[in-house]
């Protein structure tokens, strides 16, 4: 019998109007005393509002940490060691994945606690032990899962609601994926058998997953467009960030990544994509992986969602011409490399069935 091993919450979660108003109460109750914040520049002035005074008073400038640019490896390190010279008790991270990621691994690095406030629901970071590394030119390195959970998650729906409804949609197209990225996965590791049941428990969150956003994703997106907090809005909110983060939790490695993040990566060769969210670019990697699985009733179905939601079903659509057989066989190299996640999968994939499922989903999306 194999050792599982689940990493399936934080700490502590909470979401609700005016659920930050407690923050003081929580970091009280943590034995927090002494805090430092990593936060993006825009999401700090988002999130003040809605912050207790008796916490934003006590911030100095100095304990502030604005995450311009990426999640390094040596930005990390460089503030864990503040943190411990300081004897800092907890960092707050507050924004999106660059800002929790950095909180993430520099409060892992000090060995202090972490509290994490997402102010966008692009991705499932604010609940997911592990950060992504990026280099300092902003290309991709590496993820690293932590050994301890992230100790308290705060949502306050408000300040999602009044984020860019671009987040969102980068948030529904990233958790969407995993549904079809952990199905992929089981398929290959347990191709017969009862599934255990802590990869049963991640099954059901990516079940969860797709069943929420396709039913409540056209709603919230609208919500969001209006600044409205809804029941549709919440329900995906949460699909997103505790849902999706379960999966994974739950799953290891079996509710991680497959062709989807594959295909987003090798996608990152084209300088047309620069410009696209992560999330964005996933829910592409989605249709070509079903293509290539050659699930085709599945993808007709998803087809006519993202044509309500405003997703992108082609490779034009990113302002990629498929006659560009040079910018092709890039991308599928770098889809295809040897440490690609696509590869888990339980076919055998090469640069030419990438190349292929590109150009066949040209054709179904039209």
């Amino acid at each position: 019998m194999q050792i599982a091993t689940v990493k399936g919450s934080p700490g502590h979660y909470q979401i609700g109007e005016g659920a930050l108003k407690h923050l003081a109460e929580n970091l009280n109750d943590l034995h927090v005393e002494r805090i430092a914040v990593v936060t993006g520049r825009t999401a700090w002035e988002k999130a003040k509002p809605y912050l207790p005074a008796a916490i934003t008073d006590n911030i100095k400038e100095k304990d502030i940490h604005f995450a311009d640019g990426h999640c390094t490896v040596e930005r990390t390190s460089r503030l864990a060691k503040i943190y411990q010279e300081q004897q800092v008790d907890a960092v707050i991270g507050i924004g999106g994945g660059t800002a929790l990621d950095i909180a993430k691994a520099s409060a892992i690095n000090a060995q202090i606690k972490s509290i994490l406030i997402p102010t966008i629901a692009a991705t499932c970071a604010a609940w997911t032990p592990l950060s992504v590394f990026y280099q300092e030119d902003g290309a991709h390195s590496h993820y690293t899962e932590f050994p301890e959970a992230n100790t308290l998650v705060i949502v306050e729906p408000a300040i999602i609601a009044e984020a860019p409804v671009k987040y969102l949609k980068a948030g529904i197209g990233d958790t969407l994926a995993k549904f079809y990225e952990a199905r992929s996965l089981v398929e290959a590791f347990y191709p017969a058998g009862t599934l255990p049941v802590w990869l049963q428990i991640s099954q059901f969150a990516a079940r969860s997953c797709k069943d929420i956003l396709l039913a409540d994703s056209e709603a919230a997106i609208k919500a969001c467009e209006n600044n409205q907090v809804t029941d549709a809005l919440i329900r995906v909110i949460e699909a997103i960030i505790a849902t999706g983060g379960m999966v994974g939790g739950f799953g290891g490695k079996a509710g991680r990544i497959a062709g989807a993040h594959s295909i987003h990566n090798g996608l990152t060769a084209a300088p047309q994509i620069a410009d696209s969210l992560h999330g964005e670019i996933v829910s592409y990697g989605i249709l070509a992986q079903l293509v290539i699985e050659q699930d085709i009733e599945e993808l007709h179905k998803l087809l006519n969602y993202y044509e309500a939601w405003g997703f992108p079903t082609s490779l034009t659509d990113f302002s990629i011409q498929t006659d560009d057989q040079e910018l092709l066989e890039a991308i599928a190299k770098k889809v295809t490399r040897e440490e690609e996640s696509i590869h888990l999968m339980k076919k055998d994939i090469n640069a030419d069935k990438v190349i292929s499922a590109f150009l066949q989903l040209e054709d179904y999306s039209k």
